[in-house]
């Protein structure tokens, strides 16, 4: 029993079994709700809200769809990237499961996830709700709430008129206009991670840990959001009970588990790498020591009112979660403060949280009081479902202006490519286009590219442009205009085209080359004609004897071929003084081998690599990248996690059969 003062009893973790039926039988019917009010998005390819960020999922998960699994480097945005900092993988992994088995094109498969995804959140809240203790009655009646009302729409003012009002389908609009696909998987198995964390904690058997680890590692996979708000909701768990030193060091065990499983995926690089473009993505994040003391405050000074009146664990537990995420989310909206990066986006874990938080406050609840509840919210779904079938518009992709560009430049490589908005949205749901550009920001492993993009973007002068554009191996750039269908417009100064030789145009969209740029990433160049410091973005001019080099027809040529999305060949006729500057960015997982032997590689100061061949006459170098020792250990250390935990589970089922044990 959890214990807690009289009028407050209410149950552990373990449920009678009677009522299974009962239970299965309300989680089937909040899904049900949920498939009937988002029918649609099950049946739509590609949806009519181009501006979705949505368009990168897809394309990442129609590149595991055709190169798995050769997925350690991803050659097609931000000049190259570690495939795991593209994006937490689970929801992409799915979708290309999902497309592979039913013969379907990834958009499709997407919609049809990511609208089960949607649909499954209410039921989980359910469960895990009442595995905590709530009644059925209220743990159903909150779940369906949570299906129907956002509290955020109530709260904040910006959120209720992007909604459409206080009775508009939230989750909806940010899972299609929005694209928050991923977003929404990590509140899904956020919630069951809650349940089974509890759970494992209560039973302490093998299988429970390894289920628990299991969604917390699902949540860490599907969203790096989802993953901050899973530490949120431990710290409430642990706070909400009377301190236990065995419960922390458990927790603290099944953490590290969950983490050791999940390690591949994020390594300490790849964390390293977020936590350096964090806070420049989605506005930029100053830390506040102020607001962070006083979030952090508040939570131990709620936990121990709570504690010293004797609440119920499970519901301190449930308002402390409620705190962390309200707190985060309102302190944005409210009074512009920030506790961490994006904390606007956090609004999702508070409606989560709030009606978590009501489950397990609310007493069981008279069926009378659920049919009045029930009657009342036909209108809001009726009003939903309308709004949805509006929002879940398809679209004949063909006629695009982003299909039309992806295909043309899939069909016809020009190299290197910078595509703006949009475009680099759905560049690669179509096609292995590279770009300087990408998808996900936060995954940017050479952050002087933030600088380079925005002067692209939004400076003044055509040669800075070219010049930078030249230097990251662009060999062209997709234009823009005033009449583009393209969404965003992201570029301020579109004078900045004139003059600029044409590959390609279809009425306002066009393509240009870009003027001396080659489409080979690899360049014979001297020691004193590397780049000799890294200027500020507006300002190329310490790169004119780089570039005067990468256009010098007196050094020899160098071919540049991918051999696999992870190595790459090189060949030219070299002298001992030439060095290969390769325009990829450089990461310590790449090798260079020459006739089999290693080659030393180094970063340049742009943050692009530097091979050293020491060959004389004609020379073949090849790059390989394999994440080096520390993805090696990562994948060592996954695996051996894994096998621990199934070898657990049998051991202890093999004990438990034993004779001896019974």
């Amino acid at each position: 029993m959890w214990g807690g003062p009289p009028g407050l009893q209410w149950t552990s973790g373990s449920r009678p079994a009677e009522g299974r039926l009962s239970t299965v039988a309300c989680a089937a019917l909040l899904t049900l709700i949920n498939v009937l009010l988002t029918a649609r998005l099950f049946r739509i390819h590609y949806s009519a809200e181009m501006g979705s960020i949505e368009a990168v999922f897809i394309g990442l998960a129609r590149y595991i769809r055709d190169h798995f699994p050769d997925l350690r480097w991803y050659p097609l945005w931000y000049g190259g990237i570690p495939y795991p900092d593209t994006y937490p993988p689970l929801l992409h992994f799915a979708v290309a499961v999902v497309g592979a088995l039913f013969h379907i094109d990834s958009g499709l498969a997407y919609h049809a996830v990511v609208a089960a995804v949607y649909a499954l959140a209410p039921a989980a809240l359910f469960w895990t709700a009442w595995r905590l203790g709530a009644p059925r009655s209220a743990a159903f009646l909150c779940a369906l709430l949570y299906s129907l009302i956002s509290p955020s729409s109530w709260l904040i003012r910006e959120v209720r008129h992007d909604t459409g009002g206080w009775f508009g389908p939230r989750r909806l609009v940010v899972l299609v206009r929005y694209g928050e696909g991923p977003h929404l998987t990590s509140l899904l198995f956020l919630v069951l991670a809650i349940g089974l964390f509890h759970v494992a904690l209560e039973k302490r058997r093998p299988l429970y840990y390894v289920l628990a680890a299991l969604g917390m590692v699902a949540v860490v996979l599907s969203n790096w959001i989802g993953a901050f708000a899973l530490a949120i909701a431990v710290a409430a768990y642990l706070l909400g009970q009377a301190f236990s030193r065995a419960n922390l060091l458990r927790a603290a065990a099944l953490g590290c588990f969950a983490y050791a499983i999940a390690l591949p995926w994020a390594t300490p690089s790849t964390i390293a790498t977020i936590r350096a473009n964090a806070p420049l993505v989605g506005g930029r994040f100053e830390p506040n020591l102020l607001v962070e003391a006083a979030f952090a405050l508040g939570f131990l000074l709620l936990a121990s009112i709570m504690a010293r009146a004797a609440w119920v664990p499970c519901v301190r537990f449930a308002i402390l979660f409620f705190y962390g995420t309200a707190f985060i989310a309102l302190a944005a909206y409210w009074f512009n403060r920030s506790v961490l990066p994006q904390p606007q986006r956090y609004h999702l874990e508070m409606d989560l949280a709030f009606w978590l938080a009501a489950a397990l406050i609310l007493p069981s609840i008279p069926r009378p009081v659920i049919a009045v509840v029930v009657l009342a919210c036909i209108p809001i779904f009726l009003h939903q479902r309308k709004v949805a079938r509006e929002m879940e518009r398809p679209v004949a992709i063909e006629t695009t202006a982003e299909y039309e560009v992806s295909r043309y430049l899939a069909a016809h490589p020009q190299g290197r490519v910078f595509a703006p908005g949009t475009f680099g949205f759905w560049m690669d749901t179509f096609g292995d286009t590279p770009m300087l550009v990408g998808g996900f920001d936060n995954g940017i492993r050479n952050t002087f590219l933030q600088d380079i993009i925005f002067q692209v973007y939004a400076g003044d002068k055509q040669k800075v442009m070219l010049d930078w554009l030249e230097a990251f191996g662009v060999s062209a750039i997709v234009g823009d205009s005033p009449q583009s269908r393209e969404v965003y417009h992201p570029y301020s100064h579109l004078d900045r085209f004139a003059g600029l030789p044409e590959i390609w145009r279809d009425g306002p969209e066009a393509i240009y080359a870009v003027p001396h740029a080659s489409q080979s990433l690899a360049h014979a160049v001297r020691a004193s004609e590397l780049p000799p410091v890294r200027p500020p973005g507006y300002d190329s001019a310490p790169l004119a004897v780089y570039l005067k080099a990468l256009g010098d027809p007196t050094l020899p040529p160098a071919s540049f071929r991918w051999t696999s999305q992870h190595s790459a060949e090189i060949q030219a006729d070299l002298r001992p003084e030439h060095l290969l500057s390769v325009q990829i960015t450089w990461d310590q997982g790449w090798t260079a081998r020459v006739n089999g032997q290693p080659r030393r590689t180094w970063a340049d100061k742009l943050g692009q690599m530097v091979v050293e061949p020491h060959c004389s006459g004609p020379c073949t170098v090849e790059l390989s990248y394999d994440g080096g020792a520390e993805a090696l250990i990562a994948r060592w250390v996954s695996r051996i996690a894994l096998a621990g935990g199934v070898l657990w589970i049998l051991l202890w089922r093999k004990r438990s059969d034993s004779p001896m044990t019974n």
